[in-house]
């Protein structure tokens, strides 16, 4: 029994540098990042491990966990309905609509939504918050009017979002000449990778399959200059455009 602190000592740093080599494994099979840092878990040991946890889980756990960001707007949620009363001010409707959206609540979300246009009809947040709602609901239609008032305001809001999404509405309506419109145009203003990762799919779908593929290539192509935190936000794009060429000439051509 003499030896069992030093036993205990000497085996728990082991033990405790296993379990977050585990941790980080299990990480990296779940989040699918570059492939070296496998290798960096697996030989490095502990070590390797810690390196991944500072580089890679690190910068994750910055975002607030869903169950978290959950409560905080149910409260808000409360306190603004509260002080709204009768008179709410157009910035309270805007968040409520924002709070309903984020709760999946979205018949109340465009209520809100449409109370801040009523008032002022040229409101983009508002806009582009029944928009999304509207989608959500299935009233695709419905939405390309808020967002082509939008999209003539300012083409850009939230990094061309707005125009992605109506070019992406055309497409569910039918509208397939004015989506490859939307998409060339935007395009025509920036290299974002959701713009050529849609415009691919709906070409695919129209059977132009080698200029879906260039689109894909092109998202790829990016990937070496970025420096590490681009890439990090890039990746979902780069792994999408990585499984539509790897699977050919079907990748593209399912319904959006």
């Amino acid at each position: 029994m003499d030896g069992a602190p030093e036993f205990i000592m000497f085996h728990f740093p082991l033990t405790l540098g296993l379990l977050l080599q585990v941790l980080m494994l299990v990480h990296y099979f779940r989040r699918r990042p570059e492939g070296y840092w496998f290798f960096v878990i697996l030989f490095l040991g502990p070590l390797g491990a810690l390196i991944y946890f500072v580089l890679e889980v690190v910068p994750d756990i910055r975002v607030k966990p869903p169950l978290l960001r959950k409560l905080e707007r149910r409260r808000r949620r409360q306190w603004l309905e509260q002080m709204a009363g009768e008179s709410p001010s157009i910035e309270a409707l805007q968040e409520l609509g924002e709070i309903y959206a984020a709760e999946g609540a979205h018949k109340e979300a465009v209520d809100f939504f449409s109370r801040v246009l009523k008032r002022d009809p040229e409101a983009r947040e508002a806009l582009y918050g029944r928009a999304k709602s509207l989608i959500e609901l299935g009233e695709a239609e419905q939405a390309v009017a808020d967002l082509e008032a939008l999209v003539r305001a300012e083409p850009a809001y939230h990094f061309y979002d707005a125009y992605l999404t109506l070019a992406g509405c055309y497409e569910r309506i039918g509208r397939n000449d004015a989506a490859r419109a939307a998409y060339q145009e935007i395009l025509g203003r920036t290299t974002v990778s959701r713009a050529y990762y849609d415009y691919g799919r709906l070409l695919a779908r129209l059977g132009e399959l080698e200029t879906a593929r260039e689109m894909m290539r092109q998202i790829l192509a990016k990937k070496p200059a970025l420096p590490r935190y681009l890439r990090r936000q890039e990746r979902p794009w780069f792994r999408k455009a990585e499984a539509f060429l790897k699977a050919g000439t079907g990748a593209g051509t399912k319904a959006l």
